[in-house]
């Protein structure tokens, strides 16, 4: 149980450093950028060391997966500036519908009762999280909106990758996929900085990337030996419940960003809906 606290704590510091970062002023894309490239040269030298072989669905599906995971990131920054950090993961966690629907319509994982409970709470949710004034009074216009279901279709999509790479069986290929799926990522952030950049890289914009970056490789890494530990249907939907519950906590003691009505009564039924969407019934 400690192992899996950890990774628990762990993902959930990843978006919550994020935040941090966004909350003192420093160039966010920036720190984007450095935290892909740290953790990608942590997987690079763990593949270095390893030497596992190359396979063609590694590639093709890293390169995929490296568009995507900036993607997200990208999206993630205005999305929190809007609405916070409990509403933005609330979005993030619900995601796994998108997966969910890959599965049946590519690999025929018809989806029990329980699972179509879930579902038909997150379709619940959604709106109310988007509809909630978040962490300000203002409403949303069409174009954040636009952005909120951009984030939920493109952070669901890397989900599919994940599926989509562990249906091929490459266990042993799997920190050579990360390396590719992060050198992706840090292309795609390093592109936009430095179209952006006005100044030179700060250090604080330095050391808050390598935190984000450990952040982020160890939640992968820790994952992948949970899921060895653990069933996959008892790790996602704890791992969203109480990533989502720290995550609300934490942002509501630490920078007062409190949802109003709607967006905690959203909360409680994206938490029900990711546990039942998950479920294995």
């Amino acid at each position: 149980m400690v192992l899996f606290a950890v990774t628990i704590i762990v993902n959930t510091s990843f978006s919550l450093l994020i935040r941090a970062a966004q909350r003192q002023n420093v160039n966010v894309v920036a720190v984007g950028f450095v935290n892909y490239v740290f953790a990608g040269g942590l997987y690079w030298a763990l593949s270095a060391a390893t030497r596992p072989p190359m396979a063609t669905p590694v590639l093709t599906i890293g390169i995929a997966a490296g568009v995507l995971y900036p993607t997200v990131f990208l999206l993630l920054l205005p999305a929190m500036h809007m609405r916070g950090v409990a509403i933005t993961m609330a979005i993030v966690r619900l995601s796994v519908l998108i997966p969910l629907g890959g599965a049946l319509l590519l690999w025929s994982e018809m989806p029990g009762a329980t699972k179509m409970y879930g579902i038909a709470l997150a379709l619940v949710a959604l709106p109310m999280l988007s509809l909630d004034k978040g962490i300000n009074d203002v409403r949303l216009s069409a174009r954040q909106t636009g952005l909120l279901v951009a984030l939920f279709l493109a952070n669901g999509a890397c989900l599919l990758m994940s599926k989509a790479f562990q249906m091929t069986g490459l266990v042993a290929q799997r920190p050579l996929y990360l390396a590719i799926v992060f050198s992706g990522g840090a292309l795609a952030c390093g592109g936009v900085y430095f179209l952006r950049r006005k100044a030179r890289l700060k250090r604080a914009e330095l050391l808050w990337g390598i935190a984000v970056g450990g952040a982020n490789a160890a939640s992968n890494m820790l994952l992948l030996y949970t899921l060895d530990v653990f069933l996959a249907a008892v790790v996602f939907p704890i791992l969203a419940a109480v990533g989502l519950g720290l995550a609300t906590v934490f942002a509501a003691a630490t920078w007062r960003e409190i949802p109003g009505k709607l967006g905690w009564a959203g909360i409680a039924v994206a938490v029900v809906a990711v546990a039942l969407a998950n479920s294995q019934q």
